[in-house]
């Protein structure tokens, strides 16, 4: 007879690369795994999403790395491969948006 296979974890990505998740305020959004109040700059909110992203693609990579050596699940690897995908088509489709709208202003008659 075959085990039953048992469920995953989940994998906080927040908690792992020093990414408050404080409770969200009223006057303040989240964007990914950040909590980015509506008074921030644009500087910095870019900035805390790219560090995100980055943090999710080093997670993945370093899972990758450990499944192959034998030292973390196969699955952990594998959803946090995933995440990091995610993430990246998520930043990649709104830089798309952003440039699009960017030529659209720039294109306006004056």
């Amino acid at each position: 007879m075959i085990p039953a296979i048992p469920p995953i974890p989940s994998i906080s990505v927040a908690g792992s690369f020093g990414i408050d998740q404080a409770p969200v305020t009223a006057g303040a959004s989240t964007v990914g795994a950040v909590a980015v109040s509506s008074g921030g700059s644009f500087q910095n909110i870019l900035g805390q999403a790219i560090d995100a992203l980055n943090g999710t693609t080093n997670n993945a990579t370093n899972l990758s790395l450990q499944a192959a050596a034998g030292t973390a699940s196969v699955a952990d690897a594998t959803v946090a491969s995933t995440e990091a995908d995610l993430a990246t088509q998520l930043a990649s489709a709104v830089t798309g948006k952003a440039v699009n709208a960017l030529n659209s202003i720039m294109n306006m008659p004056m």
